[in-house]
């Protein structure tokens, strides 16, 4: 014999519901008092249940004699409630499907989007992305020698390029023999003495760069609000503390 309650409760039907109206199927038309009897449930719950088969058309009362009593409907109705269902949710799929973009615009506090880069190819990708971005303000630390060691002559050319279109203003710690900096960046000389790093970080917009130049140039790209201005809030912090620091031009 089939589980009728297992059957039934996708379909919203809790068991009280369900346990009511296959007991009224099986004995015909009763009163609410037979019916609570027959199936154990208290009366207050045997009253909410059929008043809530009857809103859903799946059962029904009559008058007999003075006294009313309910009936089950046919097991097609049950068919015919399933399917009303199904319908209805599939048009509330569709209107979730197309209010996509404006449910993802309401996201906080999201799990940060990774991406992993290798190579030159990879980290001018990771400055294509800056320059596509558009940023008011970029913040960097970085070793041009780190940089130098790992690209070729002409790598480094193609780089320079592509930042030659960034826009917006930039503020910038190098390290090393420094002898470019991009046209809107405040650059500052890290002593040789004291730092010394083969690496990049590079914030811009809501995303974050890691850059690895020790051996083959590996970067991550993470792209999330709260990550990229807490490092921003440490580098004006560092900015703020650096004045004895060589400016570059």
């Amino acid at each position: 014999m089939s589980d009728f309650k297992k059957l039934f409760k996708p379909l919203g039907l809790n068991d009280s519901e369900i346990a009511i109206y296959l007991l009224c199927l099986e004995i015909g038309p009763a009163q609410p008092q037979a019916l609570a009897k027959q199936s154990g449930f208290s009366r207050p719950s045997t009253y909410q249940a059929i008043d809530q088969l009857v809103n859903k058309g799946l059962m029904s009362s009559v008058l007999k004699g003075k006294r009313r009593v309910y009936a089950a409907e046919p097991p097609e109705r049950i068919l015919h409630f399933g399917q009303t269902k199904l319908k209805e949710l599939e048009i509330k799929v569709k209107e979730i499907a197309d209010n996509m973009d404006e449910l993802n615009g309401l996201r906080k506090g999201d799990k940060p989007s990774v991406k992993f880069f290798e190579g030159a190819g990879g980290i001018k990708s990771i400055l294509s992305d800056l320059v596509d971005s558009k940023p008011e303000m970029t913040y960097e630390i970085t070793d041009v020698n780190a940089v130098k060691n790992v690209f070729a002559l002409d790598e480094l050319k193609a780089a320079h390029k592509i930042m030659e279109n960034a826009k917006g203003k930039g503020r910038a710690f190098l390290g090393g023999d420094v002898k470019y900096v991009r046209k809107g960046v405040e650059a500052k000389l890290l002593p040789k003495d004291e730092y010394s790093i083969a690496g990049d970080v590079l914030v811009f917009g809501n995303k974050t760069a890691l850059v690895s130049y020790k051996g083959k140039a590996v970067g991550v790209v993470i792209e999330n609000e709260e990550i990229a201005n807490t490092l921003k809030t440490l580098f004006d912090i560092a900015w703020k503390s650096s004045d004895g620091f060589k400016k570059l031009d």
